[in-house]
């Protein structure tokens, strides 16, 4: 029966002053209790079991001690416990005062607690005993290990790189230089997908280019075409030795769209008409891919397949009548030819760091009477991840007995644009 006389007298002592009864007397020193806290810490509430109270006042009768709450700690008064010795004083200091001060701010008994207080253990004297003590569970097969990631061997690699750029010129007709206005559309699209594994690899480059200009000089239609390609270029090779394989290569190019000479109905071309097929029977093949490690993104690529035997088959499909088959280098009255001799195709990237680069295409075939060469130059100079300024040249020399030597330029052929617009690359 003395428990509840306990918990009732200690919330009654608010209401009897307890700091004027122990004015006089300084020595006032509460007995914490194990379970009073959980942890050590003066920011968790105080829980007051009604067991026992020794505020040590003539007023207040003796009650038997027990074990403190914060005993005592055995440790040797040496600079290396300086921090223990210090942080067990500053929680002391803060229990004793909210005991002594702020007795009001007990808001728990063990009766609004369920369950027991876990009972501490006491430590042993030998503290190193356990402290190189081997722990079997971190072995055993009922862990739950995590499963290694093996990243799969990606044998395809693709990347593309997409241009659409516009430019408007407006000349007034009473233009004191003349002129004419125009709009011109330069659409060009490059995707790649490779494949190597071990020794064996193939490469197909396909790409779509087409150049749309308005021209308010013809009469008969207001747009021309500058420039219309369709390419598909596609090399097998095995590797020999380093950077060497043989190989072997096939390219198909055409036009999709119609092309008119400037003010009449004659038909230059249209889609299949001319198709170009070049097959490379049996080569070889350099290969190099160089990083510069100094220099973000800066990197070289070059390949080069050399054909000693090469066949390459040119046909007109669209059988007009407007359209003449000499001007690609077909015999009078046919709509074909087929030529056997040598090839040469390289390709060469620069990156001159992440963004900027310049890329070129070379290509030679001969048929020991006449010479085909085509010379592909692309700088894009990228603004953004979307807008860029690219300069292409186009160079072509072709000496067809068929083509008539023009009187400046002589067997070479020039296409070249500079441009602004959108331009994407993955």
């Amino acid at each position: 029966m003395k428990k509840p006389f306990y918990i009732i007298l200690a919330f009654l002592l608010p209401l009897c002053n307890v700091a004027n009864l122990h004015a006089q007397d300084q020595t006032f020193s509460p007995i914490e209790y194990p379970d009073t806290v959980i942890l050590y810490s003066p920011a968790l509430p105080v829980i007051f079991d009604g067991k026992h109270l020794n505020l040590t006042n003539p007023l207040m009768p003796e009650f038997p001690m027990i074990k403190p709450l914060f005993p005592p700690l055995k440790i040797a008064k040496h600079r290396l416990f300086a921090d223990a010795n210090n942080r067990y004083a500053i929680i002391r200091c803060a229990y004793d005062s909210l005991i002594k001060n702020s007795l009001h701010q007990v808001k728990y008994t063990t009766a609004d607690v369920k369950g027991h207080a876990e009972s501490l253990k006491e430590m042993g004297s030998n503290i190193f005993q356990n402290l190189f003590s081997v722990d079997n569970d971190l072995y055993a097969d009922k862990m739950n290990r995590p499963e290694r990631f093996q990243p799969k061997r990606r044998y395809w690699i693709y990347n593309g790189n997409h241009t659409i750029q516009l430019s408007q010129n407006y000349i007034s007709q009473n233009w004191y230089k003349g002129g004419v206005r125009n709009l011109n559309l330069l659409n060009r699209h490059d995707v790649s997908f490779n494949y190597k594994k071990d020794k064996f690899q193939i490469n197909n480059i396909a790409e779509w280019r087409v150049n749309i200009y308005t021209n308010p000089n013809d009469t008969f239609r207001i747009y021309r075409i500058a420039e219309d390609l369709v390419r598909t270029y596609s090399d097998f090779g095995i590797q020999a030795f380093q950077n060497w394989f043989y190989s072997a290569n096939i390219e198909i190019k055409t036009q999709l769209f119609n092309n008119f000479v400037e003010n009449s109905k004659k038909m230059i071309m249209s889609a299949l008409s001319p198709v170009y097929i070049n097959i490379g029977i049996l080569g070889m093949r350099y290969q190099i891919a160089k990083l510069y490690p100094k220099v973000k993104g800066k990197k070289l690529n070059l390949n080069a397949d050399i054909s000693p035997l090469s066949i390459k088959y040119i046909a007109v499909v669209n059988k007009n009548e407007n359209i003449d088959p000499t001007a690609f280098g077909i015999d009078a009255g046919k709509w074909s030819l087929t030529s056997f001799g040598s090839t040469v195709n390289a390709r060469l990237v620069f990156y001159f760091n992440r963004y900027v680069n310049v890329s070129s295409r070379f290509s030679y075939f001969t048929n020991y009477k006449n010479v085909t060469v085509e010379s592909e130059n692309a700088l894009i100079m990228p603004i953004n991840r979307y807008f860029s300024t690219n300069f292409y040249l186009y160079l072509r020399y072709d000496d067809n007995k068929n083509l008539a030597k023009d009187p400046t330029f002589g067997y070479f052929q020039i296409n070249e644009l500079l441009s602004f617009g959108f331009n994407y690359h993955w």
